[in-house]
């Protein structure tokens, strides 16, 4: 099992919504977050001198799903959010040791519903 967490612009949503929908993925959390990446790194070719620490405006997008789906989850999110500037976010792809259905008891795999279609 993986957790595919997603670093992305809020703008860019819909369109990563709808590309999780067409490729039947069946599990999402999302939170607004705030944060700043490499932009703010002297040794970064997009440093930016800043009166202040500017935060970004980002959603936090979780998906936790079967280790056979990671790549399609992530080439999806990929595909949807990247626009190729500044601030598109990041993907990181986390093993989950266990999981615990608790409607049902299920462990595992199970835990997470159907597999891939």
């Amino acid at each position: 099992m993986k957790l595919v967490l997603a670093y992305i612009s809020p703008e860019h949503f819909e369109r990563v919504r709808n590309a999780l929908v067409e490729h039947h993925i069946h599990g999402l959390t999302v939170m607004e977050a705030r944060g700043f990446g490499q932009e703010h790194d002297h040794a970064h070719p997009e440093h930016r001198e800043f009166m202040g620490l500017e935060m970004t405006r980002k959603l936090r997008l979780e998906i936790a799903c079967h280790d056979e789906e990671a790549e399609t989850v992530v080439r999806a999110l990929y595909e949807a959010a990247h626009t190729g500037r500044r601030g598109d976010g990041k993907i990181l792809v986390l093993p989950i040791e266990d999981a615990l259905r608790i409607k049902t008891g299920e462990r595992g795999d199970a835990a997470l519903g159907p597999g891939p279609v």
